[in-house]
């Protein structure tokens, strides 16, 4: 499955980057969306570069779609820009991070995501260094 998203993500850096390139605006709904390795959830690079860990990244998931519980190595700063994403810390709290609220996930810290609809939630994320994901087994 980690590989998977790691093929995915390179696929979507070169995509988004190349769409980026042609127009000043990019519509969340003309972005070259790529499976993220999980049903209801694809992701795309923004802007940056995934090779050199300054990629910005996009999260799209579909209403109810949650991803389990995992790790990153780096921390990463992210926000919701439509739609109620939920944050769900190591102990289960959930927390909702709509429009007007950010998130700051220290590396190593396990935690949980889900969108919590009514309609698809995008996320943007800034990792420190590489993205990647953990799950724990």
């Amino acid at each position: 499955m980690f590989k998977s998203i790691l093929f995915a993500s390179a696929i979507a850096a070169t995509a988004a980057i190349a769409q980026a390139g042609e127009q000043h605006i990019v519509n969340f709904d003309d972005v070259d969306w790529q499976p993220a390795g999980l049903e209801g959830a694809e992701m795309a690079v923004l802007w940056g570069s995934e090779e050199e860990s300054s990629a910005i990244w996009a999260f799209r998931l579909q209403p109810g779609v949650a991803i389990p519980a995992h790790t990153h190595s780096g921390t990463y700063r992210g926000f919701a820009i439509q739609g109620n994403w939920v944050h769900i810390d190591a102990e289960g709290q959930e927390e909702v991070t709509a429009q007007e609220a950010f998130a700051v996930i220290e590396a190593g810290e396990l935690h949980a995501d889900r969108c919590a609809g009514p309609g698809v939630c995008i996320n943007i994320l800034d990792f420190e260094g590489a993205r990647d994901i953990a799950f724990p087994e």
